[in-house]
């Protein structure tokens, strides 16, 4: 930790990510507060799990949060070894049998997406790391923050998840009250942490800060994401910034992990290529969402460039303006270049009928990929 008071650091595997996160949960002496979307008791969630059951028998406050679909495969012997250990499990919008269709599809619909373990209040570590070993050998982008009050926001947005999902409000509300937050002024200035939660207003937030990165960028700007489903003022906003002569970088997986994806994306990729961004394709499956801009702003997080992230699911993320940090961010960036392939005219052909027919019919149900 420096001077500035705090210290942070970027993991670009999630294999990397992991021997971080767990090192960090061996060393807890206070509590352990984990939101994920997928939590997964395979030969990986094991190891995590005998962690924080041995955690939660000597005492540290371990509480955890999962989404009810991303984690469905979490086992039920999973949930009761960490219970009988002293550990909380809630399981995010679980799926009650209604007889209201529509309503019962809405609350489908909206998933915890975050990302986000925080050890003794004091540790964060955020981005797109799920716990499930078929993400073994994957890239991602994922961040370390360390000090004094780095965490408030994202606890209290961990203590409102963990209330949703049918926890007890006196558990958290000291995460809650006003007086936690004395000191945090300064985490003000060199952070701002998101807690996205599913709005009309906070989908057109969160879609406004992607816009902004792309109208006030003057030298560059680079955007990495597994998946790509951009909205036509994204697509204008490519447009102006190539006009204003701003290079435009955007980084996609060759091979998705969900191939549904690939299909929808397919006329989303060729018109961004056309409007002048250049369009690279990473060789392994890379599950990371960052953004910079310049040399002046960054953001690391859970948000994929898509309709679900920014209007339905819960979301979480940190942004930044300190030059070092933003300069770091842009190192990733130029080596995932150098091991990519750039969008040519290959890639640029018209694909069979049949295939443009199965794009067609996808991008009907886009909004809620």
């Amino acid at each position: 930790m420096d001077a500035t008071g705090y210290s942070y650091k970027f993991y670009r595997t999630t294999q990397d990510a992991w021997d971080a996160m767990y090192e960090s949960i061996l060393a807890s002496q206070k509590s352990i507060f984990w939101e994920v979307y997928v939590f997964v008791d395979d030969i990986v969630g094991n190891k995590f799990l005998d962690a924080l059951a041995a955690k939660a028998k000597s005492g540290v406050e371990v509480k955890m949060v999962v989404d009810a679909i991303g984690s469905f495969n979490l086992s039920r012997d999973a949930v009761a070894r960490l219970t009988a250990a002293g550990a909380e499990v809630l399981h995010y919008n679980r799926l009650y049998p209604s007889f209201k269709l529509m309503s019962w599809f809405n609350r489908l619909m909206r998933r915890n997406h975050r990302k986000v373990l925080i050890v003794d209040e004091v540790t964060v570590f955020l981005g797109g790391v799920n716990i499930e070993a078929k993400s073994q050998n994957w890239d991602d982008v994922y961040i370390k923050i360390a000090g004094t009050r780095a965490a408030w926001p994202l606890l209290r947005g961990f203590a409102k998840s963990y209330i949703s999902a049918g926890g007890e409000r006196k558990n958290v509300r000291r995460l809650l009250h006003p007086k936690f937050f004395t000191g945090s002024e300064i985490w003000k200035e060199q952070f701002g942490f998101i807690t996205h939660s599913p709005s009309r207003r906070a989908g057109v937030k969160m879609r406004q800060m992607y816009l902004r990165a792309l109208r006030t960028a003057t030298k560059s700007v680079n955007f990495i994401t597994p998946y790509y489903l951009p909205d036509r003022r994204f697509l204008a906003a490519i447009r102006a910034a190539r006009e204003r002569g701003v290079k435009v970088r955007i980084f996609l997986p060759l091979r998705l992990d969900h191939k549904i994806m690939e299909w929808v994306a397919r006329a989303s990729i060729l018109l961004t290529s056309k409007l002048g961004a250049e369009v690279y394709f990473l060789p392994r499956m890379h599950h990371g969402k960052a953004l910079s801009v310049d040399d002046t702003f960054g953001l690391v997080g859970s948000i994929n460039l898509t309709p679900r992230s920014f209007s339905l699911n819960e979301e979480s993320g940190v942004t930044f303006s300190q030059v070092e940090m933003v300069r770091d961010l842009n190192v990733l960036f130029n080596s995932w270049q150098a091991s990519a392939t750039p969008l040519n005219a290959t890639h640029m052909r018209p694909g069979p009928w049949w295939k443009r027919c199965r794009e067609w019919w996808v991008h009907r149900i886009e909004k809620y990929l």
